[in-house]
Formats: C-alpha cells, structure tokens, sequence
C-alpha cells in the first residue's frame, strides 16, 4: 500500500513516533474494555512480562526493566491492589520480598500476549500479505545496524 502525499512528506521519525502512538492507543483501548481495565502497558512491560518464569525480586525487576526503583515499587503496589501479583518474603533472605504473579496475574499476561498478537494482526491485514513481514524485517535490520553502530562509536 503505497503512502499518501500526505504522510510521505513526514520526517521518518515522525512516522515512527507516531505510528508507536498509534500502537499503544489501540493497545490501551483494548485493555481498557477487558477484564483487566486498570493494567497499562508500563505494568505489562515492567513487571508482568519478568515474572512469566517464577517470582523476582523488586531489585531484579528494576535491572530487568531499566526503570527506576521507586516507578517499579509504584506498579507492584498497583498491581497488588488487583490481586494481578503478590509479595512474601524471599526464603533465601528473609529481608528481602518476592514479586510473584497471581493467576489472575496470569490470566492478564496472556490477554497481553494475545493483544500484542491481535493488533500485529491487524496491521498486517491491513498492509496486505508480506507486508508487515517485510516491515519488521526492515525494522529488525535497522535496529540491529543502529544498534551495532551505537556500540561501536568510540567514546569521547
């Protein structure tokens, strides 16, 4: 599908900032209208996702999601507040909490998985077959190039 006079005459990060918009507004309005209304992405991505293969602790989820300590403590509390995670003591030091995922919690995992799946389908439907393959094999080379790049830039 080819692009419009309109959108062709946008900045490429532009397009990329809002399309990531577009993206996480279709992904919040369909939690929105699920069983799990109060879960944001930043709980997903922060928390949820780090606890699909057993209980962390709070330190763990903060390496893991690159936020900070006192935003991870904020969406435990949240999430606790749902019944979607529960914290108890760590057997291996008692002075330390684990992060461990309900069922219920884990029931809101899956939606999320699922919705990530749903929207990507979408998308691909309606940019047209191969397409979204195309695009995230161009999206990946890019990232990978720019990531390497990043990498290699000497330090100054």
């Amino acid at each position: 599908m080819p692009t419009t006079t309109r959108t062709a005459a946008l900045p490429l990060v532009s397009m990329l900032s809002r399309l990531e918009a577009a993206y996480l507004a279709e992904f919040d309005h369909r939690l929105r209208t699920s069983e799990f209304c109060s879960l944001s992405l930043a709980h997903s991505r922060n928390v949820l996702r780090h606890l699909g293969d057993g209980p962390q602790r709070a330190s763990n989820l903060v390496e893991l999601s690159g936020v900070t300590k006192q935003a991870i403590s904020q969406q435990i509390v949240q999430l606790e507040r749902v019944g979607l995670v529960r914290t108890e003591p760590d057997p291996a030091d008692q002075r330390a909490r684990l992060v461990v995922l309900t069922e219920r919690g884990g029931r809101a995992m899956e939606l999320v998985r699922k919705t990530f799946r749903d929207i990507e389908e979408d998308w691909g439907r309606h940019l047209g077959d191969g397409e979204l393959a195309a695009l995230r094999d161009r999206l990946g080379a890019l990232l990978e190039r720019t990531t390497s790049d990043t990498e290699l830039e000497p330090e100054c």
